[in-house]
This record gives C-alpha cells, sequence and structure tokens, in this order.
C-alpha cells in the first residue's frame, strides 16, 4: 500500500469517526423530540418566536417526525385533525384543563393549560399552553397556541 493509499484511508477513517461521535452527541437530543399531538392529517411547526412573528413551517403527517426532529429554534407545533373530537382528545391526553372559551365567526377557541407542556402565554389574565380550534367538523390543536390560519 502506497503513502498516499495509507494517508487517504486516514483520512476516511477520522472523518468517519468524527461523523459517528457527532451522530452519536446529537442523537440524545434527537431523540427528545417527538410530535405532540399524533394522528393528525397536517402538522405545522413554530420557531424563531413564540408568538404570532414565529416562522412557520407546515408538514405532512408522514415527513411531520423528521421535521420536528432537525427544527432550530423550535417554539410550538399545532395539528389539524378532520375530526373535532380527535383535537379533543389531545387536551385529555396531556390532562389539560379549560381556562378560557371564545367565539369568533365561525371558530370556537378553547384555552387549556397543562404542566405537563412547559411554559405557556397569558391570555385573559390566565395563563395557557394548548389551544384547540375548531371550525365546522374539524379542529386543530397546538402549543402554546396556535399561528396562523386554522
Amino acid at each position: 500500500m502506497s503513502a498516499k493509499t495509507r494517508r487517504a484511508a486516514w483520512c476516511a477513517a477520522v472523518f468517519l469517526s468524527a461523523l459517528v461521535c457527532a451522530f452519536l452527541l446529537f442523537l440524545p437530543q434527537w431523540l427528545d423530540k417527538p410530535l405532540l399531538f399524533l394522528g393528525a392529517e397536517r402538522y405545522t411547526f413554530y420557531s424563531q418566536s413564540a408568538s404570532s412573528q414565529a416562522k412557520i413551517t407546515s408538514a405532512s403527517p408522514e415527513e411531520a417526525a423528521l421535521v420536528r426532529l432537525t427544527l432550530q429554534n423550535y417554539t410550538g407545533e399545532s395539528a389539524r385533525f378532520a375530526d373535532a373530537a380527535d383535537a379533543f382528545s389531545q387536551a385529555e391526553k396531556y390532562g389539560a384543563e379549560l381556562v378560557l372559551e371564545q367565539k369568533s365567526a365561525d371558530v370556537h377557541d378553547y384555552y387549556y393549560y397543562t404542566p405537563r407542556l412547559a411554559g405557556g402565554v397569558v391570555l385573559g389574565g390566565m395563563r395557557v399552553n394548548l389551544h384547540v380550534a375548531v371550525r365546522g367538523q374539524s379542529a386543530s390543536v397546538g402549543y402554546p397556541l396556535i399561528f396562523g390560519g386554522y
């Protein structure tokens, strides 16, 4: 084996070792980023800001886990369900307590708080961190709030 071949093999081994180390370093962080809401027909992720100024990234159910896994500066997410009962079941899953209810035009908003989800926002003097918006038979559920259209 020539010196040039040995050097190339050594560089490749060092590169692969560094790649494996980086993967192992970030793996625990990636695995700790599950979707908050399962079984939705569409997902929306928020990043950069925990307000309506957030960067919005949409994903299909098939790509949602990967999008969530790789999103930088994650601040929240929402999920759309064809059946409103499925959205409400997400609030039940987190043991959320209803703190505020509002109706505007054709949307009925339900604002919840659960200690099982971190953070939240103050709305109407109450801390909320889970939002269900119902329109017709369908609904969206979001953390901490739903931003963008629903």
